[in-house]
């Protein structure tokens, strides 16, 4: 029995190539989870921060490890980031690994690390053309850019439910301020952030306010009454995105004081972009002495992007320019042709 237990661990290790029946329980349960957070009302999109590990809730720790086995590398399941590809492909959401290493976040400056190349790998496929010539150059691997992944995203109400929501907020603006990942800890002017937001609603005339929280935020942030706090769960909800493309779509507007991945998101949902300067200060004392230079480097060029995209106002043609090298808009796939790259078929 125990040589048994052994040649199942080292199967699962190697990735099998055929359903793995908890990982399409796993889908199932995140999927309950979400669809209720958002189906409630009044609308309480606080999706909890819970990682779904042996058939059971567990709370997540800060370590940037995926309990899913979907996929051969780790990073892969970030946000559910394969889902969303196999999903908009038609392939089987669970069976066959990508043979891809998959970009899971922003990164604005050439110095920035990734995964480094398997031997079962293909290559990368990343959001922006320029992240991927930048990979390209430093692995010498083939990159493929695809576009923002929020427009492979769902949403979780259907259209009707979607346009009645909308009318019964009316405008509605979306903040997404700077957040935490693993070790590296960020910290904002709250009551700063506040007064510019309210400021905005008063000028382009947002009723309500919709308060995007990072799963590592306090369950409760000292916000005016009437704004909506949400949370879209741990980075392991393969429905990640689905939730954030449901409140994109619900907002007029997107606010942030970070040059993060939900700019890109919000203007491929055609959301005016606001930014804010609130102050974000980083904190990356527990990280290797070259990792901090390297995030440094990172940590100032994402400010200086978010000042260029401060100075085009209201102009989100000048914006999507900006946002181009980054998110890729012109490059998203098309089912047919994202199903041939799925199988390795197609560079």
């Amino acid at each position: 029995m125990n040589l048994r237990w052994q040649l199942k661990g080292l199967l699962r290790r190697s990735r099998p190539l055929w359903p793995d029946a908890d990982e399409w329980l796993a889908l199932e349960a995140y999927k309950g989870l979400v669809t209720q957070v958002f189906a409630q009302r009044p609308l309480n999109p606080a999706v909890a921060p819970l990682v779904w590990r042996h058939g059971n809730w567990m709370t997540a720790d800060k370590g940037l490890k995926s309990p899913a086995r979907r996929e051969r590398d780790n990073a892969s399941h970030h946000y559910g980031h394969d889902i969303q590809l196999k999903r908009h492909a038609g392939l089987p959401l669970v069976g066959r690994a990508i043979p891809w290493l998959l970009e899971h976040g922003l990164k604005v400056s050439p110095e920035a690390t990734f995964e480094a190349p398997r031997a079962w790998s293909r290559g990368y496929l990343c959001m922006g053309p320029e992240r991927a010539a930048w990979i390209r150059e430093r692995h010498q691997q083939p990159t493929t850019a695809i576009g923002p992944w929020i427009a492979y995203a769902r949403p979780l109400l259907d259209p009707d439910s979607l346009a009645e929501l909308r009318r019964e907020l009316g405008p509605t603006l979306l903040v997404v301020l700077a957040h935490s990942w693993g070790t590296v800890e960020r910290q904002n002017d709250l009551p700063a952030a506040i007064e510019q937001l309210q400021r905005i609603c008063g000028e382009r005339g947002y009723r309500r306010v919709i308060w995007l929280k990072h799963w590592q935020d306090p369950a409760q942030l000292p916000l005016p009454a009437d704004w909506i706090q949400a949370c879209n769960g741990h980075r392991s909800n393969p429905w990640f995105l689905d939730a954030l493309r449901t409140l994109l779509e619900l907002c007029d507007g997107l606010a942030s004081n970070s040059f993060g991945t939900h700019l890109g998101y919000g203007l491929e949902c055609g959301c005016t972009l606001h930014w804010l300067d609130a102050a974000s200060r980083q904190v990356i004392t527990s990280l290797p002495d070259q990792q901090q230079k390297l995030e440094r480097i990172e940590w100032q060029r994402r400010q200086e992007l978010g000042q260029g995209l401060k100075s085009c106002g209201d102009d989100m043609a000048a914006a999507t320019l900006l946002l181009e090298p980054f998110w890729g808009f012109s490059k998203v796939k098309d089912p047919a042709s994202m199903a041939c790259l799925l199988r390795g078929t197609a560079l």
